[in-house]
């Protein structure tokens, strides 16, 4: 009998173990199915999301698109707008855009088709502005690969020379042998071998800027319709660089996520060094003080300030790009996107601040060296990050370790960017057209190669002029534009109330009256994105029309078709709008739907059930026809998912929705849809 109820109780606790298994095994496998089990790869972890989206982010913008925009706009007097934007665009625009790719599991177009299928052109704006910018972002990238390959050929102790063949001695600045000129009891500078008296009708410019314009990019002297040679660095540069993103991007959102430990953290740690030494340096204060506390009121007064500030705070926290969406449409759907709103927007914001304060550091130490002021000492803008950190390089111990650290810094930023901006067309793609996801192989080889064969003319001698079109064109106007229309949209058309109940079913509701007031139902948010966000976007985006032409000056290199070529440029992601706006009404004429179908809210909306079943409670007498028609919308997308038929249970996930009139909850089960009988 012993033995008898002895191997029971083992039995017993067999069975009990192999239940806790099974059941560690359905939760396993719901966390995949919820994003998996439509072919759509997760993130392992909450913490792979933060970290990729931060790539996307956290790029060359902050290192080197920022302090440009700040030294061109007047140091300080840039942050007041930039810091502003921030708070009242920036980070309601990246909660939004977390918010409606989480909750809907899919791509900025199906969002945006599902709210409106007259509005599916919105999401594939955002795709074509991550597109035009992924052109001309991987030249820069192209740069930083040659600096690493000619840093391994030995190039850092002639990168500060004016001894080479590709420098103008009569106006070439030695930065090591400078010193012994501005240490002499009438300072001076070093020119062609001797210390001489500045004549202030040459513009001076040091040996490594010299060496970045006449050596890496070789900028032509007729304009930008001069071709010229092809620049063979530039070009085989930037077809391993389009080779490496496209073999990350065919490994999938998974790879993407792991490799993001590496290209995100580590040029924090980087940045962080090179800040440490840039406020060490002497003159440093001076530079300081010129990005931090000495604003120029008649700056932060121009309208042409506040207007690149937004549009630098958007190409850094690549609002109105698409990338932000996609990612989250990746994450699990009980994710606080509010807290990673938080992380990315503080994260980016720090990038920006650290980076710039480690380059004007340095401007201070250059400008002593120089006897000139801050805003004298380069010529370019663009060539500050190429510039002021190599002659920093030259004042540290061991200062090949630091360029190679700094530069593997700048390409690893660049490259997560890049393979985040070019992945946005390829998941909208898929999530329309799932098959193609079993040519993934097939689908990034094209999109790769014709991004890569549109970004051929930046491989040439005048590729310097094309890369400042698409810089000044393509990165600004289209994202300002783009998440204005987001938010418009889903505020007005879509619903304050129904999205603020979107966010209440994912991460549940306040939990006390300080989270109300500043967690992610603060009504700080409501407001700003019914009131604010549209005020600041529409303003700005008619005062980019306002603006003067940025190449005045010199008709030769940039004449009048210059500004036309931007402007189409500028307007391309624009034109997406009405493409799909008749693509959607030829497909609703040609199935027999009603055109009214075109205005209203799809079924295969996550929300629909909810937000229709609620008004028609609220409504007692309902209106005939326009029940009429909801029975006439189209129980599936024009790719071919049902909404409602033939639908299957995700996992055990369970998501609780409130009710906004009496708070009561309701558990909803997630259904993933199954595509309709041939």
């Amino acid at each position: 009998m012993d033995t008898i109820s002895n191997t029971e109780k083992k039995t017993d606790k067999q069975e009990s173990n192999e239940t806790k298994k099974s059941s560690r095994k359905n939760d396993e496998s719901s966390k995949k199915t919820e994003k998996e089990q439509d072919g759509r790869e997760g993130f392992s972890n909450p913490i792979e999301f933060i970290l990729t989206a931060l790539g996307l982010s956290v790029g060359l913008g902050n290192i080197w698109r920022f302090p440009t925009r700040a030294y061109d706009n007047g140091g300080s007097a840039f942050l007041i707008p930039y810091l502003t934007c921030a708070i009242l665009f920036g980070l309601p625009a990246v909660y939004l855009e977390m918010v409606a790719g989480q909750y809907q599991g899919t791509s900025p177009p199906i969002v945006f088709w599902r709210i409106m299928p007259f509005l599916e052109g919105i999401g594939w704006m955002s795709a074509m502005v991550s597109a035009t910018i992924a052109i001309y972002y991987i030249v820069i990238i192209s740069w930083v690969l040659i600096y690493i390959f000619n840093l391994c050929r030995g190039h850092l102790d002639i990168w500060n020379k004016c001894d080479n063949p590709w420098n103008n001695p009569t106006n070439c600045i030695d930065m090591l042998a400078q010193k012994q000129c501005a240490n002499a009891t009438i300072p001076s500078i070093f020119i062609n071998g001797s210390c001489v008296f500045a004549n202030k009708s040459i513009t001076y410019t040091s040996a490594t800027e010299q060496y970045l314009m006449s050596n890496v990019i070789r900028r032509s002297a007729g304009g930008f319709l001069d071709f010229g040679a092809i620049n063979w660095p530039v070009f085989i540069s930037m077809t391993i660089c389009w080779l490496m993103t496209g073999l990350v991007i065919w490994r999938g959102m998974r790879v993407m996520g792991k490799i993001s430990y590496v290209t995100t953290l580590l040029p924090y740690f980087l940045i962080t060094v090179l800040f440490i030494r840039g406020i060490t340096l002497d003159g440093a204060s001076t530079g300081l003080y010129y990005f931090f506390l000495d604003p120029d009121f008649s700056k932060i007064l121009s309208m042409k300030t506040w207007t690149e500030a937004l549009k630098q705070l958007c190409f850094s926290l690549s609002v109105g790009h698409g990338g932000l969406m996609s990612m989250a449409s990746y994450n699990r759907k009980n994710s606080n996107c509010f807290i990673n709103a938080v992380i990315l927007i503080t994260g980016d914001t720090l990038m920006s601040l650290i980076g710039g304060a480690a380059v004007f550091s340095t401007l201070g130490f250059l400008a002593k060296q120089r006897n000139v002021e801050v805003s004298q000492v380069v010529e370019s803008g663009l060539s500050l990050s190429f510039v002021v950190y190599p002659e920093a390089f030259t004042q540290m111990p061991v200062p090949v370790l630091w360029a190679i650290l700094f530069f593997f810094m700048l390409f690893l930023l660049g490259l997560s960017t890049e393979i985040a901006l070019t992945e946005v067309f390829c998941t909208c793609l898929y999530d329309q057209h799932p098959k193609l996801r079993n040519y993934k192989w097939l689908v990034v080889i094209i999109w790769c190669s014709l991004l890569y064969s549109l970004g051929l003319c930046f491989s040439f001698e005048a590729g310097f002029y094309w890369f400042e079109m698409f810089d000044e064109y393509a990165a600004g106007f289209a994202s300002v534009f783009t998440v204005t229309l987001e938010i418009i949209v889903i505020m007005y058309c879509y619903g304050m109330r129904n999205f603020k109940l979107d966010i209440v079913t994912m991460i549940g509701p306040a939990r006390n009256v300080f989270t109300g007031f500043f967690g992610a139902q603060s009504p700080f948010f409501l407001v700003d994105w019914l009131v604010i966000s549209p005020i600041f976007g529409v303003i700005l985006v008619v005062l980019s029309f306002l603006r003067d032409y940025p190449y005045q000056g010199d008709a030769q290199k940039y004449p009048v078709i210059f500004d036309i070529l931007g402007w189409i440029l500028a307007f391309l992601p624009i034109f997406m709008f009405p493409i799909f706006a008749v693509k959607n009404y030829l497909w609703f004429k040609k199935n027999g739907y009603p055109l009214k179908g075109l205005f209203m809210l799809q079924k295969p909306h996550v929300s629909y059930q909810r937000i229709v079943g609620k008004n028609k409670k609220k409504k007692k007498n309902i209106d005939t026809e326009r029940e009429e028609s909801d029975r006439k919308i189209p129980e599936f997308e024009p790719w071919g998912e049902v909404a409602f038929s033939g639908m299957t249970m995700v996992g055990e996930a369970r998501f609780e929705e409130v009710d906004d009139s009496t708070g009561a909850t309701t558990v909803l089960m997630p259904y993933v849809s199954r595509a309709p009988p041939e």
